[in-house]
């Protein structure tokens, strides 16, 4: 049984931060990706899409054997960031980073479920507060190493990019993720500018309502994932190298399946798929389980770079079933960790994330 992730959101001493509306909102936005993918799986033709499907063959092995290697280097990052004296094994670290994202992989609703089942697991090895902070760490880095990876692959996929004003559009992007990546980690390593930044946001009448609704538990994790940050600066570039690496892995996926498909490409093409298409969905980060947006955009991006948008949308195939069938073990992994009895002396200070006034996970 799947942990409730709106319980779990809802319970953490929230109080009703219009969680109903966005709720709502994640529902309509998963639908209306699911009707977008039943839309654009009917216009090119079931059929068609099958007998691409089927050229890929034994070569799906290899595509799931190869998503270990992010799956590594994204423990790895995680476990950097763990609080001094906290070591936790690759081992044990590994299987909750695979639950947490298996649930996102296919839970209709909620973007932070993911991280609030690392946290709730976690917790069982350190204090909760101590947990909360690294998985938010981790999370950042993650942002960061995202940004960096759109960035460094950009200037090759503006080479390819035939149409002038998106070209120009792409670039302004660009250059707008690198500001924002700027201000972030300014605000975030910096006490000056986090105050500054606090100071700004108090006088906006909406973010004000929402900043004073948090509770102080919340806010203490918080801080102490920022002072974290600010006091072991080294660690954080190594967790952002990390998340960086496990983000060009994705542009090693879409070189292998391609070819499987029949239809290889170069290096430069593949990075900038995947550039442009996790741009794409960055964008539309609100959708649950990326739903249509994965597909949809990679047929856009083949479109972009001069390319056939149907094996773009097979390859966006692929790479979904590649998640479903690590989701299963991640899922099966999850209800494991959930069932087993905590170390003893496991500490449960800090931050209480509760389902239904229950300490998760059960």
């Amino acid at each position: 049984m799947l942990p409730d992730r709106a319980g779990i959101v809802e319970t953490t001493s929230f109080p009703q931060i219009g969680w109903s509306r966005w709720k709502r909102f994640e529902v309509a936005s998963f639908l209306g990706g699911a009707a977008f993918l039943g839309w654009i799986l009917a216009r090119v033709g079931p059929a068609r899409l099958a007998g691409q499907l089927a050229k890929v063959g034994w070569g799906f092995l290899v595509v799931l054997l190869l998503q270990a290697a992010p799956i590594l280097l994204n423990t790895l990052s995680w476990r950097i960031l763990l609080p001094a004296g906290r070591r936790v094994s690759v081992t044990i670290l590994a299987p909750m980073l695979l639950a947490g994202e298996a649930l996102n992989a296919v839970s209709p609703v909620g973007l932070v479920g993911g991280e609030l089942v690392r946290v709730s697991l976690l917790r069982r090895r350190i204090p909760t507060g101590e947990a909360a902070g690294a998985v938010g760490l981790a999370a950042m880095a993650q942002f960061a190493g995202q940004i960096l990876f759109l960035l460094s692959g950009l200037p090759i996929a503006l080479v390819m990019v035939g149409a002038g004003r998106l070209r120009t559009g792409i670039a302004l992007a660009g250059v707008v993720s690198a500001v924002f990546l700027a201000v972030v980690l300014a605000v975030a390593a910096s006490p000056g500018c986090f105050a500054f930044g606090r100071r700004i946001l108090g006088r906006v009448g909406l973010a004000a309502r929402l900043a004073r609704r948090i509770p102080p538990p919340v806010l203490e994790a918080a801080a102490g994932a920022l002072e974290t940050l600010r006091s072991r600066p080294r660690s954080f570039v190594l967790a952002v190298a990390a998340s960086f690496a496990a983000w060009q892995m994705g542009a090693v996926e879409t070189l292998l399946v391609l070819r499987f498909l029949g239809h290889p490409v170069g290096v430069a093409t593949a990075l900038a798929v995947e550039v442009l298409s996790a741009a794409i969905e960055g964008a539309l980060f609100f959708v649950p389980a990326r739903m249509g947006t994965q597909e949809g955009g990679r047929a856009l991006v083949f479109l972009i770079l001069g390319l056939e948008p149907p094996i773009g949308l097979a390859l966006a195939l692929v790479r979904r079933a590649r998640e479903i069938v690590w989701a299963i073990p991640g899922l099966v992994l999850l209800e494991v960790l959930r069932r087993r009895p905590e170390p003893l002396g496991a500490g449960r200070r800090g931050l209480a994330l509760t389902r239904g006034g229950r300490p998760l996970p059960d």
